[in-house]
């Protein structure tokens, strides 16, 4: 059996399907900037785009700097733009193993060291937006500018395509990057071809059609450079499928708009966006009729409120819930609300898994299981995510409420999940908990971060001082600098984020899911 990868995927779409729409480009007016219209490529050209772009980077990193096939070279965009997509699989196509990073513009180095030593790229392709940052300015590889646009490769001489080097099922094909930090430094995820196969044929039961006289038509949740939506892109074509390229969050009204124009009758978004799309919904007939009007509405990374599943239920909305992670790509999904109201988790078809008793001394719970994945599933992470009986541990946590029905429970460990601008990510909570003890230690008799949920992490401090009131601006200047490090979403970002409790009432321990604050 030959071995399914993102480019693949495209590659053999091509053959089948080369005439069909793979990817819409919405156009924007520049007048009124509104959505008019979208640019279409076809599969025949998303190949011959993906290859130009493998030709003219293999050009550069071989051919000029010497850095020959199957070495790491890392990638850093905002994900959201085609051009984006095309140097994640021109590099991989090129016969390089790419690591994809996530920055903020002014990001230092430190917020990559970790991963650049783990993984040790030769290279570093960065988007124009980041090159002002410490992270490009402070890295020890050489470092190029992605290409702005497709025409800049149509424009330079046409480079040889390098032939595809031999690889084995399990070396690496690509180096992910886990959701958060731990302690600040990003974790990597070493993905071979096998476990890049698994995820790949997972994610494509996902694109099958609704019907056989229909092409369902979609929109992407968020960044390439996130797993999730890596995979779903990655497995999209092995139906001949089509998406919708959303440039970053769209409102309500953009949104409806592309629905319309496009013909979408599926749409993925996060569950932060679905709420406030729900708020214009019920104030706006025409937005409620729209997004009825879908075959799915789909959402993952996070949970969304029951009052908002109970309303979509009532209004026709037939709301779909998956759960996967970035090690192992989906996991469990829901049959969606027309077929099931409480829209509850089952195993999804082709994931390898098992639920174990969750046994906490510090929980008095009965019933919990943990999520496991066993070092036989295809889709198991490599050896350095797993724990000492070689299975990969989620850390998270479900109730079966009916045979072979689950309902997600939160995390055991250190880690909460955010809510950030564009996606679901993990807060190391140990990591900042344990750096207010070291540099507060004569101020503060302990500490816990809460925010299950949130766009912020919250410090929580006792303290036996009697001025509590002036603690938390001495705290945060303490911890500033660390933080500084950290990306947005698992960042105490001010004073207002660190709250001071007197040492009586000594604060609980409790699952990191189940702590929650509201700002």
């Amino acid at each position: 059996m030959s071995l399914r990868n993102h480019f693949t995927n495209v590659e053999e779409a091509a053959s089948r399907y080369p005439s069909r729409v793979a990817l819409k480009i919405p156009k924007v007016n520049t007048k009124t900037n509104e959505i008019d219209g979208c640019h279409d490529i076809t599969y025949s050209q998303y190949l011959l785009d993906i290859e130009r772009f493998a030709a003219y980077w293999y050009h550069v990193l071989n051919d000029v700097a010497g850095i020959p096939q199957r070495s790491v070279i890392a990638l850093c965009s905002e994900g959201y733009k085609y051009v984006d997509i095309l140097h994640v699989y021109g590099i991989f196509r090129a016969g390089y193993i790419t690591q994809v990073i996530t920055l903020f513009p002014d990001a230092p180095y430190d917020l990559i060291r970790g991963a650049f030593e783990s993984a040790k790229p030769r290279a570093f392709i960065f988007e124009s937006r980041y090159k002002d940052s410490g992270a490009v300015r402070n890295a020890p590889i050489p470092c190029y500018e992605a290409l702005p646009s497709v025409d800049v490769v149509y424009s330079d001489i046409e480079h040889p395509l390098p032939q595809l080097p031999t690889v084995e099922a399990e070396d690496i094909a690509i180096i992910a990057q886990t959701s958060g930090t731990s302690s600040g430094v990003s974790k990597v995820i070493r993905g071979s071809y096998r476990w890049l196969d698994a995820k790949c044929r997972k994610a494509s039961k996902l694109t099958a059609p609704s019907s056989s006289d229909r092409r369902d038509i979609y929109t992407h949740a968020g960044s390439i450079a996130f797993e999730g939506q890596f995979t779903f892109l990655a497995a999209l074509p092995s139906h001949g499928g089509c998406t919708v390229l959303i440039n970053g969050r769209p409102t309500t009204s953009e949104l409806v708009t592309l629905i319309k124009q496009c013909k979408i009758n599926k749409v993925h978004q996060l569950p932060q966006f679905i709420e406030t799309h729900f708020q214009a919904a019920r104030a706006d007939p025409d937005v409620l009729s729209t997004f009825a009007g879908l075959d799915v509405l789909a959402y993952g990374g996070a949970g969304l409120p029951a009052s908002e599943e109970e309303w979509a239920v009532r209004n026709g909305i037939n709301l779909l819930n998956g759960f996967g992670t970035s090690e192992c790509g989906v996991l469990l999904i829901s049959q969606g609300t027309r077929k099931d109201p409480r829209n509850l988790l089952r195993v999804h078809p082709g994931a390898t898994l098992k639920f174990v008793p969750f046994v906490s001394h510090d929980l008095d719970e009965s019933g919990l299981l943990e999520l496991v994945i066993p070092p036989e599933a295809p889709e198991c992470p490599d050896k350095s995510r797993r724990a000492e009986d070689s299975s990969f541990r989620t850390d998270d946590l479900f109730r079966e409420v009916e045979p072979g029905a689950y309902v997600h429970c939160g995390r055991t460990g250190d880690r909460i999940k955010m809510k950030s601008s564009k996606d679901s990510k993990l807060c190391d909570t140990k990591g900042i908990e344990d750096n207010a003890r070291e540099l507060c230690s004569e101020i503060i008799t302990d500490c816990i971060v809460i925010g299950e949920g949130r766009p912020s992490p919250v410090l929580i401090v006792e303290s036996h001082s009697e001025n509590l009131e002036v603690l938390p601006a001495e705290i945060y200047g303490r911890i500033a600098s660390f933080h500084a490090a950290r990306h947005p979403f698992e960042r105490i970002a001010s004073e207002k984020m660190v709250i001071a409790v007197p040492r009586e009432r000594c604060l609980e321990q409790r699952p990191k899911a189940q702590s929650n604050v509201e700002q």
